[in-house]
This record gives C-alpha cells, structure tokens and sequence, in this order.
C-alpha cells in the first residue's frame, strides 16, 4: 500500500498504528527483506513477550521471502534468517531478555511488533541498545488505551524524529471481502468495539459502558 512508502526515508522512529487488517505487519516484513537485499542490515525483531519462535514474526518473515522469491538469498533457520550480503534478522524478547537485549551491537533496523504491549522498563532498555548512527525503531501496533507507555511515548507527543500514520483497512487494498464482512457486522453490533477493533480508536470507558447488560442488581433485605 502507498501508505507504507514513507517506510524508505530516514526517521529515527516510524510508528504505523490503526485498527486490525491494514496490513502493518505484512508491508514492515516485505519492506524490511527488500531492504536487506540492497544493503547490508543487522534487524532486530522484537515484541514483549516472545517465550518462542512461534510468537515472533519469523514466520511471517519466512512467507515473504517465498512470495518475493527471495529464497536463493536468504537462509531461514530455527533461530534466524540470513542474507548472501551479511543481512541477518535476530528475534529476542523484551521482558524475558533484557540482558540479551542490553548485550546487543551494530542494529540497524529494530522493529518492535504489538507495541501496545511494551512496558516503561522495555523502552527504556530497548532504546539506548539501538543506538548505531542512522539506526532506526520501527513500531507497529493496535492501539489499546492512551495511558499505554507506547501510545503516550510516540502517537501523543509531536516529535521531528518520527514519523506517525495511522492505518487502517480501508488503506490496505489487498484487504479481504471476509474480514470486510466482519467489520460490517461488528460496526452494526457493537459500534464501539468496530471503532476500536477496525478503526484503531483507543479504547474508553465509562460506568454506563462498564455495566450495561453486563450486571444485575437486586435489592436484598436485610
């Protein structure tokens, strides 16, 4: 999607945030694989939590390299994925690795998947670590609350070392007419939840929302 070109400038941080199927993850993948066959690149892949291989995006990473037939350049193993150029893609988690993280040298590239996740503690160690000239954060989520540390830290404040889009299906030209349908539904079910869910609106509580159909109080005597 045009949305996703801006990916090609230089910021030190690029936060793509919005609502489910706008294709955030697939367009951070395809741009970064391309990007390490042009130029030798050291990426770090992160999220909060990763207690496996399963929970990163390796094997996203892997279904486009088969889609841009990148295969007989990068070398896919258990742990990491490596290119002909010295290009090489490392997967570690924030709150389980901090020292790993810590240890690190020479990223070029970190991007921080289900950002909305990551806590204080997790910036504040992942962000000195990525500190090679030029490098650069790429941080991609779903929005939860305005409170969240990631929310507060990169969409709230105006910052000229970042760039911010916000995305959302309707931008993604490649979204499914099954997922269309389930938007549809949602927005006529529960508009709120589509707002959050789909059009990556923050979530927001009051006491009515809280309790509507949700308790049933009854007056007991004593």
């Amino acid at each position: 999607p045009r949305v996703f070109k801006p990916l090609w400038k230089h910021y030190r941080y690029k936060v793509y945030y919005g609502g489910r199927g706008a294709g955030k993850s697939w367009s951070f993948a395809l741009t970064l694989l391309i990007m390490g066959v042009k130029q030798r690149k050291r990426v770090l892949c992160t999220r909060e939590v990763q207690g496996s291989m399963k929970q990163s995006v390796h094997k996203l990473l892997s279904q486009c390299i088969e889609i841009l037939k990148l295969g007989s350049f990068y070398r896919v193993t258990r742990d990491g994925i490596f290119g002909r150029n010295g290009t090489e893609f490392i997967f570690h988690g924030l709150k389980h690795d901090p020292m790993q993280i810590k240890s690190l040298e020479g990223v070029d590239i970190c991007w921080v998947e289900e950002a909305q996740k990551v806590s204080n503690e997790s910036w504040d160690i992942l962000i000195p670590t990525v500190r090679k000239a030029k490098s650069e954060i790429w941080i991609s989520f779903n929005p939860s609350l305005e409170t969240d540390p990631t929310y507060d830290r990169f969409v709230a404040p105006d910052r000229e070392d970042t760039l911010k889009v916000k995305i959302n299906y309707d931008q993604n030209p490649y979204f499914s007419e099954e997922l269309r349908a389930e938007a549809e539904y949602l927005k006529e079910l529960d508009y709120n939840e589509y707002l959050h869910i789909w059009e990556g609106e923050c979530k927001t509580y009051s006491a009515a929302q809280i309790f509507k159909n949700k308790y049933e109080v009854k007056d007991f005597d004593a």
